[in-house]
């Protein structure tokens, strides 16, 4: 059940909303909804992650790739492999090989093709550049 807050704002914030809301000609709680609106972050529950899994099929067989991992590292690790409608339906060392067949059974279809490693999904570090101010 949503309900109404109640917030007590420290004066310097209270005097600054409220100028905002004066320069804007908006009123105090537009304001406030407003930046609080902008500033949370998007809460996605689980039945919001669930659905959307199940609208896109690059969601679903990703989900699905994430799921069989351990099994598919325990027998297909360093293979190609192909999950289509959650399941597995092909696997090869090469990805070229793979790809073609892939393509001509499925050619209008979402196909997940990855290389089975010891990480389902494989993370990328990027490192952010330093300045020297100096």
């Amino acid at each position: 059940m949503i309900g109404l807050l109640t917030v007590t704002l420290s004066s310097n914030i209270s005097a600054r909303v409220q100028k905002l809301a004066k320069q804007r000609d908006e009123e105090i709680i537009a304001i406030v909804e407003q930046l609080l609106d902008e500033a949370l972050p998007e809460i996605v529950d689980e039945q919001t992650a669930d659905d959307r899994a199940e609208s896109d099929p690059a969601d679903r067989e990703m989900a699905a790739y994430i799921a069989m991992h351990p099994q598919l590292k325990a027998e297909f690790f360093g293979q190609y492999v192909a999950i289509y409608g959650g399941k597995l339906i092909d696997h090869d060392t090469d990805r070229r090989a793979l790809y073609m067949r892939i393509v001509a059974q499925y050619p209008e279809e979402f196909v997940w093709l990855s290389k089975v490693e010891e990480e389902p999904i494989r993370t990328f570090v990027v490192r952010s550049p330093r300045l020297d101010r100096g």
